[in-house]
């Protein structure tokens, strides 16, 4: 389910449209979470049907997020250790991982302590 979200978020970005729309899924909300804390996205406002509206973030036309990539499929799993994360997180982007503490970023992970599977990319 995260693959179809980041991929209606790539392709959002690249016709330029203003906000996308999805089903609602079960941590969808916690990814979106931590995209608009790293100003990735304007927002995000759910409706009583159990759609989710994503507003795009743009910058000069352009758009902010210019790679969205899935990294961890259900056949093709990676993890990281702390250590191995501590040294991709040296001007590489946005790592989304999956945790025992939960879903977040390496920065986060960095500091708590934690390794854990890696679900997306976002620069």
């Amino acid at each position: 389910m995260l693959a179809k979200i980041i991929n209606r978020l790539r392709n959002g970005y690249i016709v330029y449209q203003f906000g996308v729309s999805f089903k609602e899924v079960r941590f969808c909300t916690n990814v979106l979470d931590i995209l608009w804390k790293e100003n990735l996205i304007k927002g995000y406002t759910k409706t009583n049907e159990g759609f989710i509206t994503v507003l795009l973030r743009y910058y000069n036309g352009a758009p902010v997020c210019t790679r969205l990539v899935v990294i961890s499929r259900p056949r093709d799993r990676i993890y990281l250790s702390l250590l191995d994360i501590s040294r991709l997180s040296n001007n590489f982007g946005v790592l989304i991982l999956s945790t025992t503490k939960g879903i977040m970023t390496n920065e986060h992970c960095i500091r708590k302590g934690e390794g854990g599977e890696v679900l997306a990319y976002v620069v």
